[in-house]
Protein backbone atom coordinates (compact mmCIF):
# COMPACT_ATOMS: atom_id res chain seq x y z
CA UNK A 1 0.00 0.00 0.00
CA UNK A 2 1.38 3.49 -1.03
CA UNK A 3 -0.57 6.69 -0.14
CA UNK A 4 -0.68 9.70 -2.18
CA UNK A 5 0.05 13.18 -1.27
CA UNK A 6 -3.92 14.04 -1.19
CA UNK A 7 -4.48 10.62 0.59
CA UNK A 8 -2.13 11.15 3.05
CA UNK A 9 -3.01 14.91 3.65
CA UNK A 10 -6.78 13.60 3.75
CA UNK A 11 -6.02 11.24 7.01
CA UNK A 12 -3.99 13.98 8.90
CA UNK A 13 -6.73 16.32 8.52
CA UNK A 14 -9.27 13.74 9.86
CA UNK A 15 -6.79 13.09 12.69
CA UNK A 16 -5.52 16.76 13.59
CA UNK A 17 -10.07 17.60 13.82
CA UNK A 18 -10.54 13.78 15.27
CA UNK A 19 -14.12 14.20 12.95
CA UNK A 20 -15.30 12.46 10.08
CA UNK A 21 -18.28 13.67 7.69
CA UNK A 22 -20.23 10.68 6.54
CA UNK A 23 -23.02 11.12 3.72
CA UNK A 24 -25.98 8.52 5.17
CA UNK A 25 -29.31 9.18 2.59
CA UNK A 26 -29.01 12.26 1.77
CA UNK A 27 -27.89 14.45 4.62
CA UNK A 28 -24.56 14.94 6.06
CA UNK A 29 -23.70 13.82 9.63
CA UNK A 30 -20.35 14.61 11.63
CA UNK A 31 -18.48 12.07 13.95
CA UNK A 32 -16.48 12.39 16.49
CA UNK A 33 -14.29 10.64 19.00
CA UNK A 34 -15.84 10.55 22.34
CA UNK A 35 -14.46 13.23 25.12
CA UNK A 36 -13.19 11.45 28.23
CA UNK A 37 -16.59 12.47 30.48
CA UNK A 38 -18.87 10.74 27.76
CA UNK A 39 -16.60 7.52 27.83
CA UNK A 40 -16.70 7.83 32.16
CA UNK A 41 -20.83 7.89 31.38
CA UNK A 42 -20.51 4.87 28.87
CA UNK A 43 -19.45 2.92 32.29
CA UNK A 44 -22.09 3.70 33.50
CA UNK A 45 -24.72 2.46 31.05
CA UNK A 46 -22.44 -0.91 30.78
CA UNK A 47 -22.86 -1.74 34.29
CA UNK A 48 -26.28 -1.22 33.82
CA UNK A 49 -27.23 -3.55 30.86
CA UNK A 50 -24.58 -6.16 32.54
CA UNK A 51 -26.62 -6.35 35.04
CA UNK A 52 -30.47 -6.66 33.41
CA UNK A 53 -28.80 -8.95 31.12
CA UNK A 54 -27.51 -11.19 33.71
CA UNK A 55 -30.55 -10.81 35.42
CA UNK A 56 -32.64 -11.82 32.37
CA UNK A 57 -30.55 -14.82 31.98
CA UNK A 58 -27.84 -14.70 29.67
CA UNK A 59 -24.34 -15.91 30.65
CA UNK A 60 -21.24 -13.95 32.49
CA UNK A 61 -18.35 -13.94 29.46
CA UNK A 62 -15.89 -16.17 32.01
CA UNK A 63 -19.27 -18.77 32.52
CA UNK A 64 -20.11 -18.91 28.97
CA UNK A 65 -16.31 -19.54 28.59
CA UNK A 66 -16.35 -22.03 30.51
CA UNK A 67 -19.60 -23.76 29.55
CA UNK A 68 -17.80 -24.31 26.00
CA UNK A 69 -14.85 -25.29 27.09
CA UNK A 70 -16.53 -28.11 28.70
CA UNK A 71 -18.93 -29.02 25.93
CA UNK A 72 -15.46 -29.19 24.46
CA UNK A 73 -16.50 -26.79 21.27
CA UNK A 74 -13.11 -27.26 19.77
CA UNK A 75 -11.59 -30.70 20.50
CA UNK A 76 -8.51 -32.18 21.57
CA UNK A 77 -7.33 -32.80 17.95
CA UNK A 78 -7.69 -29.13 16.87
CA UNK A 79 -6.20 -27.71 20.35
CA UNK A 80 -3.46 -29.45 19.70
CA UNK A 81 -3.30 -28.65 15.78
CA UNK A 82 -3.61 -25.02 17.48
CA UNK A 83 -0.83 -25.24 19.15
CA UNK A 84 1.20 -26.67 16.41
CA UNK A 85 0.25 -23.89 14.81
CA UNK A 86 0.98 -21.20 17.21
CA UNK A 87 4.97 -22.88 16.81
CA UNK A 88 4.79 -22.98 13.69
CA UNK A 89 3.94 -18.92 12.65
CA UNK A 90 6.62 -18.52 15.71
CA UNK A 91 9.27 -20.31 13.51
CA UNK A 92 8.06 -18.34 10.71
CA UNK A 93 7.96 -14.78 12.33
CA UNK A 94 11.79 -15.85 13.55
CA UNK A 95 12.68 -16.66 10.35
CA UNK A 96 11.34 -13.91 8.42
CA UNK A 97 13.85 -11.60 10.56
CA UNK A 98 16.45 -13.56 9.29
CA UNK A 99 15.60 -13.09 5.58
CA UNK A 100 15.25 -8.64 6.08
CA UNK A 101 17.78 -8.84 2.40
CA UNK A 102 16.00 -10.69 -0.08
CA UNK A 103 12.55 -9.60 -1.00
CA UNK A 104 11.83 -12.71 -2.89
CA UNK A 105 12.01 -15.16 0.30
CA UNK A 106 10.35 -12.08 2.16
CA UNK A 107 7.11 -12.86 0.50
CA UNK A 108 7.32 -16.62 0.75
CA UNK A 109 7.89 -16.21 4.23
CA UNK A 110 5.22 -13.72 4.34
CA UNK A 111 2.53 -15.91 2.64
CA UNK A 112 3.35 -18.96 4.94
CA UNK A 113 2.62 -16.92 8.17
CA UNK A 114 -0.62 -15.23 6.54
CA UNK A 115 -1.95 -19.03 5.95
CA UNK A 116 -0.85 -20.04 9.79
CA UNK A 117 -2.93 -17.02 10.60
CA UNK A 118 -5.88 -17.84 8.86
CA UNK A 119 -5.68 -21.84 10.19
CA UNK A 120 -5.47 -20.26 13.49
CA UNK A 121 -8.04 -17.62 13.28
CA UNK A 122 -10.36 -20.61 11.75
CA UNK A 123 -10.41 -23.01 14.65
CA UNK A 124 -10.63 -19.97 16.88
CA UNK A 125 -13.48 -18.33 15.80
CA UNK A 126 -15.89 -21.56 16.92
CA UNK A 127 -15.07 -20.17 20.03
CA UNK A 128 -15.02 -16.50 19.57
CA UNK A 129 -18.53 -16.82 17.60
CA UNK A 130 -20.60 -18.49 20.72
CA UNK A 131 -18.70 -15.94 23.11
CA UNK A 132 -20.98 -13.30 21.16
CA UNK A 133 -23.65 -14.74 23.28
CA UNK A 134 -22.21 -13.44 26.70
CA UNK A 135 -23.93 -10.46 28.91
CA UNK A 136 -20.87 -9.15 28.80
CA UNK A 137 -21.13 -8.48 24.65
CA UNK A 138 -25.05 -7.28 25.21
CA UNK A 139 -23.94 -4.31 27.33
CA UNK A 140 -21.25 -3.39 25.48
CA UNK A 141 -23.73 -3.24 22.67
CA UNK A 142 -25.20 -0.55 24.77
CA UNK A 143 -22.44 1.34 25.95
CA UNK A 144 -21.39 1.76 22.39
CA UNK A 145 -24.61 2.97 21.15
CA UNK A 146 -24.72 5.58 24.33
CA UNK A 147 -21.34 6.62 23.36
CA UNK A 148 -22.60 7.42 19.72
CA UNK A 149 -25.37 9.14 20.68
CA UNK A 150 -23.31 11.68 22.01
CA UNK A 151 -20.99 11.65 19.18
CA UNK A 152 -22.88 12.21 15.78
CA UNK A 153 -24.47 15.62 14.74
CA UNK A 154 -26.26 17.35 12.03
CA UNK A 155 -24.93 19.80 9.66
CA UNK A 156 -25.86 22.60 12.15
CA UNK A 157 -23.78 21.47 14.74
CA UNK A 158 -26.35 20.13 17.04
CA UNK A 159 -27.03 16.61 18.44
CA UNK A 160 -28.40 13.95 15.97
CA UNK A 161 -30.16 12.58 19.34
CA UNK A 162 -31.09 15.52 22.08
CA UNK A 163 -30.67 12.31 24.63
CA UNK A 164 -29.84 8.71 25.01
CA UNK A 165 -33.49 7.98 25.48
CA UNK A 166 -33.89 9.74 22.30
CA UNK A 167 -31.66 7.47 20.93
CA UNK A 168 -33.52 4.53 21.72
CA UNK A 169 -36.86 5.67 20.67
CA UNK A 170 -35.63 6.60 17.26
CA UNK A 171 -38.03 5.03 14.80
CA UNK A 172 -36.10 5.02 11.49
CA UNK A 173 -34.02 1.63 12.73
CA UNK A 174 -32.59 1.59 9.27
CA UNK A 175 -31.24 5.70 9.57
CA UNK A 176 -30.54 3.96 13.19
CA UNK A 177 -28.03 1.38 12.16
CA UNK A 178 -25.98 2.93 9.00
CA UNK A 179 -24.96 6.01 11.12
CA UNK A 180 -24.15 3.26 14.49
CA UNK A 181 -22.36 1.41 11.68
CA UNK A 182 -20.14 4.10 10.50
CA UNK A 183 -19.78 5.52 13.96
CA UNK A 184 -17.92 2.20 14.88
CA UNK A 185 -16.40 2.06 11.58
CA UNK A 186 -14.60 5.73 12.51
CA UNK A 187 -14.52 5.12 16.82
CA UNK A 188 -12.51 2.00 16.01
CA UNK A 189 -9.65 4.18 14.16
CA UNK A 190 -7.39 4.48 11.52
CA UNK A 191 -5.96 1.40 10.33
CA UNK A 192 -2.35 1.05 11.66
CA UNK A 193 -1.05 0.02 8.58
CA UNK A 194 -2.12 3.46 7.94
CA UNK A 195 -0.91 4.95 10.63
CA UNK A 196 2.93 3.66 10.35
CA UNK A 197 2.66 4.81 6.64
CA UNK A 198 1.59 8.43 7.90
CA UNK A 199 4.58 8.01 10.47
CA UNK A 200 7.49 7.58 7.91
CA UNK A 201 6.24 9.58 5.71
CA UNK A 202 7.79 12.77 5.30
CA UNK A 203 4.68 15.19 5.07
CA UNK A 204 4.11 13.63 8.32
CA UNK A 205 8.05 13.55 9.95
CA UNK A 206 8.72 17.44 9.13
CA UNK A 207 5.85 18.29 11.39
CA UNK A 208 6.64 15.60 14.42
CA UNK A 209 10.14 16.14 14.81
CA UNK A 210 9.83 20.12 14.62
CA UNK A 211 6.79 19.67 17.12
CA UNK A 212 9.59 17.68 19.55
CA UNK A 213 12.61 20.09 19.08
CA UNK A 214 10.35 23.26 19.39
CA UNK A 215 8.54 21.64 22.05
CA UNK A 216 5.19 22.44 20.26
CA UNK A 217 1.80 20.77 21.14
CA UNK A 218 1.80 17.26 18.50
CA UNK A 219 -1.91 17.88 17.98
CA UNK A 220 -2.48 21.38 19.49
CA UNK A 221 -4.35 19.63 22.86
CA UNK A 222 -3.14 18.23 26.02
CA UNK A 223 -2.00 14.71 25.53
CA UNK A 224 -5.09 13.57 27.94
CA UNK A 225 -7.54 14.91 25.27
CA UNK A 226 -5.57 12.87 22.30
CA UNK A 227 -7.91 10.48 19.90
CA UNK A 228 -7.42 7.09 19.65
CA UNK A 229 -6.04 8.30 16.16
CA UNK A 230 -3.43 10.43 18.11
CA UNK A 231 -2.47 8.32 20.44
CA UNK A 232 -1.43 5.86 17.49
CA UNK A 233 0.27 7.83 15.31
CA UNK A 234 2.31 9.26 18.55
CA UNK A 235 3.52 6.04 19.15
CA UNK A 236 4.15 5.25 15.63
CA UNK A 237 6.20 8.24 15.06
CA UNK A 238 8.34 7.68 17.99
CA UNK A 239 8.84 4.66 17.00
CA UNK A 240 10.19 4.82 13.17
CA UNK A 241 12.44 8.00 14.88
CA UNK A 242 14.12 5.74 17.02
CA UNK A 243 14.47 3.42 13.83
CA UNK A 244 15.89 6.68 12.05
CA UNK A 245 18.39 6.86 14.65
CA UNK A 246 20.01 3.93 15.03
CA UNK A 247 23.71 3.05 13.98
CA UNK A 248 23.60 2.45 10.70
CA UNK A 249 25.30 -0.81 10.86
CA UNK A 250 22.11 -2.01 12.80
CA UNK A 251 19.69 0.25 11.00
CA UNK A 252 17.23 -2.19 8.57
CA UNK A 253 17.38 -0.83 5.37
CA UNK A 254 14.33 1.22 3.63
CA UNK A 255 12.82 -1.62 1.71
CA UNK A 256 12.45 -3.38 5.10
CA UNK A 257 11.38 0.14 7.16
CA UNK A 258 8.47 0.37 4.19
CA UNK A 259 7.32 -3.31 4.83
CA UNK A 260 5.53 -3.76 8.99
CA UNK A 261 6.12 -7.32 8.63
CA UNK A 262 9.70 -7.32 7.69
CA UNK A 263 10.29 -5.00 10.19
CA UNK A 264 8.43 -5.61 12.78
CA UNK A 265 10.49 -9.32 12.48
CA UNK A 266 13.80 -7.49 11.94
CA UNK A 267 13.02 -5.71 15.17
CA UNK A 268 12.67 -8.33 17.18
CA UNK A 269 15.30 -10.29 16.43
CA UNK A 270 17.75 -7.36 16.99
CA UNK A 271 16.34 -6.78 20.49
CA UNK A 272 16.37 -10.50 21.01
CA UNK A 273 20.12 -10.50 20.32
CA UNK A 274 20.40 -7.20 22.38
CA UNK A 275 18.77 -8.53 25.12
CA UNK A 276 21.17 -11.95 25.29
CA UNK A 277 24.06 -9.27 24.77
CA UNK A 278 23.08 -7.97 27.89
CA UNK A 279 22.84 -11.25 29.70
CA UNK A 280 26.11 -11.93 28.79
CA UNK A 281 27.76 -9.22 29.51
CA UNK A 282 26.11 -9.14 33.30
CA UNK A 283 26.85 -12.65 33.52
CA UNK A 284 30.85 -12.08 32.72
CA UNK A 285 30.93 -8.94 35.36
CA UNK A 286 29.02 -11.02 37.92
CA UNK A 287 31.56 -14.27 37.21
CA UNK A 288 34.76 -12.50 35.95
CA UNK A 289 36.99 -15.88 36.32
CA UNK A 290 40.74 -15.59 35.69
CA UNK A 291 41.48 -11.67 34.65
CA UNK A 292 43.14 -11.24 31.36
CA UNK A 293 45.86 -8.37 30.75
CA UNK A 294 45.15 -5.61 28.31
CA UNK A 295 41.27 -6.70 29.10
CA UNK A 296 40.75 -2.76 29.48
CA UNK A 297 42.59 -0.51 27.49
CA UNK A 298 45.24 -0.01 30.36
CA UNK A 299 46.04 -2.00 33.05
CA UNK A 300 48.82 -1.40 35.58
CA UNK A 301 49.12 -3.96 38.33
CA UNK A 302 51.99 -3.37 40.55
CA UNK A 303 53.77 -6.99 42.50
CA UNK A 304 51.92 -5.98 45.44
CA UNK A 305 48.11 -5.39 43.90
CA UNK A 306 45.94 -8.73 45.39
CA UNK A 307 44.96 -9.47 41.68
CA UNK A 308 48.97 -9.77 40.83
CA UNK A 309 48.84 -13.20 41.18
CA UNK A 310 45.11 -14.13 39.76
CA UNK A 311 46.64 -12.22 36.42
CA UNK A 312 47.22 -14.50 33.14
CA UNK A 313 49.95 -12.29 30.93
CA UNK A 314 50.63 -12.95 27.52
CA UNK A 315 54.48 -14.07 26.72
CA UNK A 316 55.56 -11.43 24.11
CA UNK A 317 56.26 -12.96 20.36
CA UNK A 318 59.71 -11.80 20.53
CA UNK A 319 60.64 -13.84 24.18
CA UNK A 320 59.02 -16.67 23.38
CA UNK A 321 61.35 -17.19 20.05
CA UNK A 322 64.31 -16.28 22.28
CA UNK A 323 62.95 -19.34 24.92
CA UNK A 324 62.20 -21.87 22.15
CA UNK A 325 66.37 -21.12 20.60
CA UNK A 326 67.95 -21.42 24.25
CA UNK A 327 65.40 -24.77 24.93
CA UNK A 328 66.58 -25.96 21.42
CA UNK A 329 70.21 -25.34 22.18
CA UNK A 330 70.42 -27.05 25.76
CA UNK A 331 68.50 -30.69 24.21
CA UNK A 332 71.59 -30.43 21.06
CA UNK A 333 73.94 -29.93 23.80
CA UNK A 334 72.16 -32.85 26.01
CA UNK A 335 71.94 -34.52 22.91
Amino acid sequence: MSLTYDELEEHLCKIFTGKEFVYIGDEVFTLVFPSNAVKQQSVIVYKTAYTSAVDGGMLPAEDLEELIDRRQLISAEELLKLKKLKGQLEAQEILLGKTTRIKAKQDRVKNIINRLKHDISEIQFKKQSKMMLSANTKAEEDRSFYICSKCVFKEDNTLLWTTYEDALKENDLSLRDAILLAFLRFNSGTSTSIIREIARSSIWRIRYVSSVKTSDPLFGVPAADYTIDQLNLSYWSNFYQNIYEMMPEDRPSEMVIDDDDALDAYMKAYYEERTREDATRRSKAKNPGKLQAFDSEEVIVTGSNPLYEDIEYDTPREARKLKDRVDLKKRTKRG
